[in-house]
């Protein structure tokens, strides 16, 4: 039997799967399809064919299911099931009988939280992760003090898990330091995410030094805007810029919680990805306003648009302003 496994390329898609195979191992002769690019690849359903799909279990993790939707009625015809655990815009979903769905939009969850969730809190430590790469620092934190982590396995889940998210991002798998399904494959078979953390020949140290380095670079960064409504960078046109892009507004957001910060770098055609944070203590809103442009998206905390023009970037900030300003 051929398993389908599609699932974001990020921290939260990964450590997402880590959960679901560990509570569904694939055993003998069935086979594992993955189905994941980079963090902004969310697309995903629809590369997957009627003949690879035909009568599989498919598995979705961490993408919209909006921008799915057209794939996931295609698969249903043919799939023996379909089950969908995911924290993004979800305005199109649907019922299906082979359909099963976990999907919470809430800003205070991310897909590994609702996942363990679903598993009854088998794997916890791999949601942490999940939650710490996704930036919801207070709720990971709470999970922490539930489990009785001491400090410094609260400051490895959070390592590892920024890590694997700063991995994600990219315009192509070549920006990257692993492709994510290499990622997944490498990580899978470890017990536990403190074994990635110990382990000298796992992919943590080798991520460490690229976002050490890359951290090293942000400096060069040029300020569009920053006032006492919201932070917006322009990163480097450079491969480190958009693999750092991600993670440093993540960084930023925690450093500015009443504000929105906005993070642009360069793609290869010319036009720009933003990242948008909404403000850690108004955490609502960054889908609504990525919708609002061609190829944006994403969930209340978090959210981008893949292919901005740059004649568009003033638009942008204003209408992320104007929306933050109304809202308080």
């Amino acid at each position: 039997m051929n398993y389908i496994d599609v699932f974001n390329g990020d921290a939260d898609g990964i450590f997402s799967l880590i959960q679901w195979r560990k509570a569904h191992p694939i055993h003998g002769s069935d086979k594992q399809h993955l189905v994941t690019g980079v963090k902004r690849d969310i697309s995903l359903v629809q590369q997957i064919t009627d003949d690879l799909a035909f009568e599989a279990p498919i598995t979705v993790l961490d993408v919209s299911f909006d921008k799915n939707v057209d794939g996931v009625k295609q698969v249903l015809e043919v799939c023996q099931s379909l089950f969908y655990c995911d924290h993004h815009k979800a305005d199109k979903l649907f019922e299906h009988e082979k359909l099963t769905t976990k999907i919470n939009t809430e800003p205070t969850v991310c897909t590994g939280l609702l996942l363990n969730a679903y598993l009854q809190d088998k794997y916890p430590l791999w949601a942490v992760a999940s939650a710490y790469g996704d930036g919801l620092d207070s709720i990971a934190k709470r999970h922490i003090q539930r489990l009785n982590l001491n400090d410094s396995q609260q400051s490895q889940l959070k390592k590892l898990g920024v890590l694997v998210n700063y991995n994600g991002y990219g315009s192509s798998v070549e920006d990257l330091h692993f492709d994510p399904a290499e990622m997944f494959n490498l990580l899978a078979n470890y017990e536990s995410p403190f074994d990635i953390v110990q382990d000298k020949e796992s992919p943590f140290l080798q991520l460490e030094q690229g976002y050490m380095d890359d951290m090293t670079k942000v400096e060069s960064s040029e300020n569009i805007s920053s006032n006492d409504k919201l932070v917006a960078l322009l990163l480097e046109d450079a491969a480190w810029a958009r693999r750092i892009s991600g993670t440093y507004g993540n960084q930023l957001a925690a450093k500015n919680p009443d504000k929105p910060v906005i993070i642009a770098s360069h793609n290869a055609e010319g036009s720009l990805a933003i990242s948008l944070r909404a403000p850690k203590n108004n955490p609502y809103g960054a889908s609504t306003i990525c919708s609002q442009f061609a190829t944006g998206g994403g969930r209340e905390g978090a959210a981008g648009v893949n292919k901005l023009p740059k004649s568009d970037i003033d638009a942008f900030i204003d209408t992320v302003s104007k929306h933050y300003l109304l809202s308080k």
